[in-house]
């Protein structure tokens, strides 16, 4: 059976090539299928939070994990009532976006902001995807499914926006592949931090469902509905089903590949 550690960073190599994803498709293939993507992500997010990740947190965090995953819940509320539009919002990634089209050049200051922004995020999916995995190899697969599911559109979005400020392929890619490694950071923490604090695990999962849920609920949901001809409403649909199909037979493999501590 394959070690706990070696899962965990798989996962996150996995996560980040998905990263990747958007310097191998064209921007017109992108921009057709974009908000079928985002679809994908929402069904994936919330499926891995009712089918995996919550229930292991209510199981090693106990009642406490409600409060927690509320914690976080509030907390992008309050920074999205606050701060306005911030990263997840990924209609604002679209270069045609009117919030962008008199801001970007090579000197934008979207640039920064966004590959920061992107930085904390990665270490909070690393976080995740560690907890999951110390708390079972099923809800690790489950957050690994999710995470990467999100990070697809999401980066997507990202490599379009660099490439919309007049940066090269090349140099968009090589900086989205370094801020990736920042998840190395979030799931190295956990690791080390694991074996000091005692429910740790619990904690970060009960963490993630929280933002998972606002992310999938609040961000993702919204977005499908502006705009939508039949064709898109469609593949929306399929799109947010295949994301939940997913996430379910992820356990189901899962259960028999790798094994279960249920």
């Amino acid at each position: 059976m394959i070690s706990t550690p070696l899962l965990i960073w798989l996962a996150v190599l996995a996560d980040g090539l998905a990263g990747l994803a958007g310097g191998l498709l064209s921007e017109r293939w992108l921009s057709r299928h974009l908000s079928a993507l985002v679809a994908f992500a929402a069904g994936a997010l919330l499926g891995a939070v009712f089918l995996d990740i919550f229930p292991e947190a209510v199981e090693s965090a106990g009642p406490a994990a409600f409060r927690w995953a509320l914690v976080s819940f509030l907390a992008l509320t309050l920074v999205g009532w606050f701060l306005g539009p911030h990263h997840h919002d990924h209609s604002h990634h679209k270069p045609d976006h009117p919030h962008h089209q008199e801001h970007l050049g090579p000197s934008s200051p979207v640039v920064p902001s966004l590959l920061a922004a992107d930085a904390l995020h990665n270490i909070g999916d690393g976080a995740a995807v560690a907890a999951a995995f110390l708390v079972s190899p099923q809800a690790g697969v489950a957050t690994a499914v999710a995470v990467i599911a999100h990070e697809l559109p999401q980066e997507v979005g990202d490599y379009a926006l660099l490439r919309a400020t007049g940066m090269s392929r090349a140099r968009a890619l090589l900086l989205l592949g370094g801020v990736q490694l920042t998840a190395v950071a979030g799931a190295g923490a956990v690791l080390l931090g694991s074996q000091a604090v005692r429910g740790l695990e619990g904690i970060i999962l009960a963490l993630a469902s929280g933002t998972f849920l606002y992310i999938g609920a609040t961000d993702l949901l919204p977005e499908l509905r502006h705009g939508s001809t039949p064709k898109e409403a469609r593949g929306r649909l399929l799109g947010f089903l295949l994301g939940l199909a997913l996430v379910a037979t992820a356990g189901v493999v899962e259960r028999h590949v790798l094994g279960s501590h249920h």
